[in-house]
């Protein structure tokens, strides 16, 4: 009889430990989920409706905004005839500035570099946590001749390696795993802003290495289908319409396993995007100064109009 009893409580327990753990399977959260319902909402979110972001300098009162410079400090105290009011900082460290201006009434943030691309990163973590942020078009070397970081990476070195066949039928990937411990949206992306600002180092890659091992890598192309074609695109790359990184619609071309390669024009709005993708939880990379590295000359527009060197 005492037997019987005893097999009776382990069964109880059994059946107990597998209906908790029935429950926690249930009752498990999808953050990557999560975080995309809380930053597309209803309109597919900042990243797909930027509108005018990238500000020429010289176009606007630089005393209206929150000027953030995030050149090294050395390099920021020697800038030429500084902008008056701007506050050199790290990614690190910006949002704290931030905070700080916004609470003295500084609502609108410019976003300055070296060539553009990490201001363009940077707008965007600071655009998905709620600021009017905006990047200054080619960073400080449109500011002085003697900053000018474009003019030597702007080249023809990839003209002959490109191609002008119509786009390759677009994959389908699953989507990332986010495991940040975190349940709400906004809590998931702070960790995941943290994230990005940690990989921003290792988020730029040269032309010539995804050219020469292109098969390496799942590359987009972010152009419409007239530049994509006319222009000529890397060989193999995937044509992805810009405005459409929604999950119902061409957020699912990034591989979440495998090394992804995105690219435009001057890297600017591809840096933009890769923030956004990194948050997500995707390993994509944007290439330096973007097409104006690989065939500057057949540019009409979106392309470096200063070239200082000749």
């Amino acid at each position: 009889m005492k037997t019987n009893k005893i097999l009776y409580y382990i069964l109880i327990a059994v059946c107990m430990i597998f209906i908790v753990g029935c429950d926690e399977d249930e009752d498990s959260i999808n953050e990557f989920n999560v975080l995309v319902e809380f930053l597309e909402g209803d309109d597919g979110g900042y990243i797909n409706n930027m509108g005018s972001w990238i500000i020429t300098e010289g176009t606007i009162n630089t005393d209206d905004y929150l000027v953030l410079d995030l050149r090294n400090a050395t390099d920021f105290a020697a800038t030429p005839n500084p902008i008056a009011g701007a506050v050199n900082t790290t990614l690190g460290g910006m949002f704290d500035v931030v905070e700080a201006a916004t609470k003295a009434a500084l609502t609108k943030i410019l976003v300055t570099c070296y060539s553009g691309q990490t201001a363009s990163f940077v707008h965007t973590l600071l655009r998905l946590k709620g600021y009017e942020a905006y990047t200054m078009k080619f960073g400080m070397s449109m500011h002085d001749v003697s900053l000018d970081k474009w003019t030597a990476n702007c080249s023809e070195k990839n003209a002959g390696d490109l191609v002008m066949t119509a786009s390759p039928a677009l994959p389908t990937f699953d989507y990332p795993e986010l495991n940040t411990g975190e349940e709400t949206g906004e809590a998931i992306l702070d960790k995941r802003i943290e994230a990005a600002i940690a990989a921003w180092d290792t988020l730029l890659i040269d032309a010539d290495t995804v050219i020469d091992n292109s098969s390496a890598f799942n590359i987009i192309n972010y152009w419409s289908e007239a530049d994509y074609l006319d222009h000529g695109h890397i060989d193999g790359s995937y044509r992805v319409t810009p405005g459409t990184l929604e999950v119902d619609k061409n957020l699912s071309v990034f591989d979440p396993i495998g090394e992804n390669i995105f690219y435009c024009y001057t890297g600017q709005s591809a840096a933009a995007s890769i923030a956004y993708l990194t948050v997500l939880g995707y390993d994509v990379k944007s290439i330096k100064f973007g097409f104006n590295n690989m065939h500057w000359i057949e540019l009409p527009d979106h392309k470096w109009s200063k070239p200082y060197g000749g």
